[in-house]
């Protein structure tokens, strides 16, 4: 049953390669079937009702959040907020991951790299938009006083 399953998608992914080789379908109409046929595979397979079934939701969400972005920055709509935007997008597509695993037991880790690129995106956004780096003779100091505050805290603080 395995190698069927593996034969279906090697044909799915090789036909719209083809597809795309031959201008058929441009690229983010590509990124969006192959998406779709990997969510397609996903909800097939019984979805939540297996933990496996997650090697289908991670590209199928991963591929919607690149097809979304490449979209919106086609369109305009993103113009200051382009490699924050792209994080956040990646951030919710492991969000759509921790969704699923959260029906198992112990299987929390999408949450960790779904919040730190949502964080690292709103974080880019921010230094994109702002003058916050337009003179950076003042990160010495800020390093600076953050290497002597570790310093500080790790020798005061209490061995437990």
């Amino acid at each position: 049953m395995e190698k069927k399953k593996l034969g279906i998608i090697l044909i799915v992914i090789g036909f719209f390669i083809l597809l795309n080789s031959l201008n058929l379908i441009g690229e983010d109409v590509f990124l969006y079937l192959l998406s779709g046929a990997f969510f397609f595979t996903y909800f097939a397979l019984g979805a939540r009702e297996y933990y496996r079934n997650i090697g289908f939701l991670i590209p199928g969400s991963v591929l919607l959040a690149v097809a979304l972005f490449s979209d919106l920055q086609n369109f305009g709509v993103i113009n200051n907020l382009g490699g924050g935007l792209f994080f956040i997008l990646l951030g919710f597509a492991f969000f759509i991951v921790f969704i699923h695993t959260s029906a198992f037991t112990k299987w929390d880790w999408p949450i960790y790299p779904a919040a730190s690129l949502i964080l690292l995106g709103i974080v880019i956004i921010f230094l994109e938009r702002s003058d916050f780096l337009a003179d950076l003779a003042y990160l010495n100091y800020i390093i600076s006083l953050i290497l002597i505050g570790a310093g500080i805290f790790i020798m005061f603080r209490k061995n437990k």
